[in-house]
């Protein structure tokens, strides 16, 4: 396998899936979701996020921070009811299905008061209307802490909907990539993979198009490095030599290919 399809497989999405290049973005993101989630003064967290930013991994990152002794549920499931919700908190414990709402919250309330808990809910942007009204009420008791994940326009709109927006809160975003940071994620990944040089081939001009093009989103850095280095192979085995670095063009075909832009 040649350099270049080596380091197409690097960035794959598929591939590695659970490293991720944490940029500065991420680091003061990650510190301002740990120092608000150790307050226990604030229930109602909000991290919000372009898709592909890398909301999900932050979230598993988290969990991976937390003394045994905190009760840490997560779900990347939606919830439909405030039933199906309640039963989520309650499942690691035995109690009757057959209680109504009232019930069950009365139970949620009694079982998680004193707890250290955090309740960790990705693509939160998807839950029912009903579900988050029920998720403030919950947290208007002072019992249940609650980390909210959200793609960043729905959640805009969810956070300024008045039953949320005269709550305690705090909005924390996860930003996009500089161009800085890409290059240095370029650089960090290929030569952890023994593939430093390549990195050489990309200058201030592909990696300027690179983060116009993606928007500084970390998934599509990785799926335009993918098919950069792709074409890039081709050419080279074909004999196609002005094709065989990076350059405009070749950056732009991977956009096309990955369906970015139009040809």
């Amino acid at each position: 396998m040649s350099s270049y399809a080596k380091a197409s497989k690097i960035f794959d999405t598929s591939f590695d899936s659970d490293l991720y290049f944490e940029s500065i973005a991420a680091e003061f993101t990650k510190n301002s979701l740990l120092k608000t989630i150790d307050s226990r003064e604030i229930p109602l967290i909000f991290l919000l996020g372009e898709p592909g930013v890398g909301k999900t991994y932050m979230l598993n990152v988290l969990q991976n921070y937390f003394s045994p002794e905190k009760k840490v549920l997560f779900s990347s499931e939606p919830f439909s009811t405030p039933e199906s919700f309640l039963h989520f908190l309650l499942k690691d414990d035995f109690f009757d299905k057959r209680l109504t709402i009232s019930e069950l919250k009365d139970e949620a309330v009694r079982r998680f008061s004193g707890t250290d808990n955090l309740i960790i809910i990705d693509e939160a942007q998807l839950l029912d209307n009903l579900v988050l009204e029920f998720i403030r009420i919950l947290s208007d008791t002072q019992h249940f802490n609650f980390l909210l994940s959200m793609h960043k326009k729905e959640g805009e709109e969810i956070v300024g909907k008045s039953h949320f927006a005269s709550r305690t809160h705090k909005v924390i975003e996860l930003s996009v990539l500089t161009k800085g940071e890409i290059n240095k994620y370029i650089e960090s990944e290929l030569l952890r993979h023994g593939l430093g040089n390549l990195s050489e081939l990309f200058n201030k001009n592909n990696i300027k198009q690179i983060q116009k093009l993606s928007n500084g989103n970390f998934r599509i850095v990785k799926q335009l490095l993918k098919h950069t280095f792709s074409i890039m192979d081709y050419a080279k085995i074909n004999g196609h030599n002005s094709y065989a670095k990076p350059n405009d063009c070749v950056i732009t075909m991977a956009a096309i290919d990955l369906g970015i832009i139009d040809a």
